[in-house]
């Protein structure tokens, strides 16, 4: 139910609705009343022709104005109808009260009736106005009796008590217990009309708040969506930083090669075959790595069983060019072959990079005889993990910097290299995310620097 049909259900059973069937309830019971009154009339005026009670004209002119009243009221006259009503109650008590004293008893219980209907069809307001003008006549009329200045019949005090009277009396009884039952009846139906406008309000309440939890988690799945978005955009802003940081070591690899293979004065065929085998894998390792970020990007996970000894042999293979020219030497000591499942290539990015990075730290020795690079591979069975480090014997790290190196855009480089300090926060994505596994670094300046990955066997 919506709020206008609730006002419309509200306003319909209202008491300002349902006004002129009060009035015409009272005014055809009023009616009724007088008719049995004319009758009682009729009765003691023809037993006593003497009888001076009520005018027989005034009854019958009382009968036929509450029928004009209820059909009045018929009409949806209800305002007019209720001041006609209740003059037509007042008429004759104020007429009692002149004629027969201030303090007969039916007229006192008329006053009562014409406050109460006062009270019900005109408001409290104009209940009260009609009630100090009861009031003011009552009392006026009792002090001009008192002192003669108007003449009473007083007679009916001294008379036997008539069982006309008693009826009367019922009657005016039985039109008040008619407007208390109204009042009460009207009280239950205002409560109960609460009650369902409550009930329809806590039902439209509770709908809303279930549009309001259902807009709302659609605005948050959009939201996520968008977020998702922007990570994504975050990614392909960071990935393609990883690109040309990536792409540089292959490139710098191919080029050392053929500028080898240029500055052979006398090529020897397998020699110049080895290079240009070398030249063409660093190639295809940027075609590789291009694949790879393509499919990370599109969110597709081409994982495959790959060896670990292999993929590292491959690396070294690409970089020994760089490490030759630098005169760093690079061992690997890798035991038994052991193969994992995931992204083959993104863990050759791994490689790549944590390898380049060590190249790069033996760079800086003064005395390049000594550098050297030591691949590690093996497992701890007691954890299911394997354990690959590579050492470097370069100047080390920083203590200060140990927290940061993973982070993202951070290098302790010269802006002269063109260093994007993406690398290592590329690494420790790769190897949390796609391998879930986790990357650790130890070091001493001056001394070197050990990257150790410990990857789950069962993939």
């Amino acid at each position: 139910m919506n709020f206008q049909k609730l006002k419309d259900r509200v306003f319909k059973n209202s008491p300002r609705y349902s006004a002129g069937r009060k009035i015409q309830t009272c005014a055809l019971f009023s009616a009724g009343v007088m008719l049995f009154l004319n009758v009682i009339r009729i009765t003691d005026y023809i037993a006593n022709p003497s009888n001076t009670g009520l005018p027989l004209g005034v009854t019958l002119l009382l009968l036929i104005t509450f029928l004009g009243l209820w059909q009045l009221a018929r009409f949806g006259h209800e305002t007019i109808s209720a001041w006609l009503l209740i003059v037509a109650y007042a008429a004759p008590t104020l007429y009692c009260f002149y004629s027969w004293g201030a303090d007969l008893p039916a007229a006192i219980l008329m006053s009562v009736l014409v406050v109460v209907m006062a009270g019900m069809f005109l408001g409290s307001k104009r209940a009260l106005l009609i009630t100090a003008t009861l009031i003011t006549s009552i009392v006026a009329l009792s002090y001009l009796q008192y002192h003669q200045i108007l003449p009473v019949s007083s007679d009916w005090r001294s008379l036997p008590h008539h069982p006309a009277d008693a009826i009367a009396y019922a009657l005016i009884f039985s039109v008040i217990y008619l407007l208390a039952w109204i009042i009460i009846r009207e009280n239950r139906q205002a409560l109960t009309r609460a009650n369902e406008a409550s009930l329809a309000l806590q039902a439209e309440r509770e709908g809303l708040e279930a549009i309001v939890i259902e807009r709302t988690k659609a605005i948050r799945e959009i939201q996520r969506e968008q977020i998702e978005q922007l990570q994504v955009l975050a990614s392909i802003g960071q990935l393609s930083g990883g690109i040309f940081h990536d792409i540089v070591n292959p490139l710098t690899a191919v080029s050392l090669n053929l500028e080898c293979l240029k500055e052979e004065r006398c090529p020897q065929l397998g020699e110049t075959q080895d290079y240009l085998h070398q030249a063409l894998s660093a190639t295809n390792r940027i075609k590789d790595l291009v694949n790879s970020t393509n499919s990370c990007l599109r969110r597709e996970g081409r994982e495959k069983m790959f060896s670990i000894r292999a993929e590292i042999l491959k690396i070294k293979k690409i970089m020994d060019a760089k490490a030759r020219r630098q005169n760093t030497l690079i061992y690997i000591d890798s035991g038994t072959d052991i193969q994992i499942r995931g992204g083959q290539t993104r863990f050759g990015q791994v490689i790549m990079n944590l390898l380049n990075n060590a190249l790069e730290a033996c760079s800086h020795l003064k005395d390049q005889s000594e550098s050297r690079v030591y691949i590690s591979l093996g497992e701890r069975h007691k954890y299911k993990e394997i354990e690959l480090s590579i050492t470097d014997t370069g100047g080390g790290i920083d203590k200060e910097n140990l927290n940061k190196i993973f982070g993202a855009f951070f290098t302790t480089k010269s802006s002269g290299d063109k260093n994007l300090g993406l690398g290592l926060s590329i690494v420790k994505e790769i190897v949390e995310i796609d391998f879930h596994g986790h990357i650790t670094v130890s070091s001493k300046p001056g001394e070197g620097s050990t990257f150790t990955l410990c990857l789950p066997i069962n993939l």
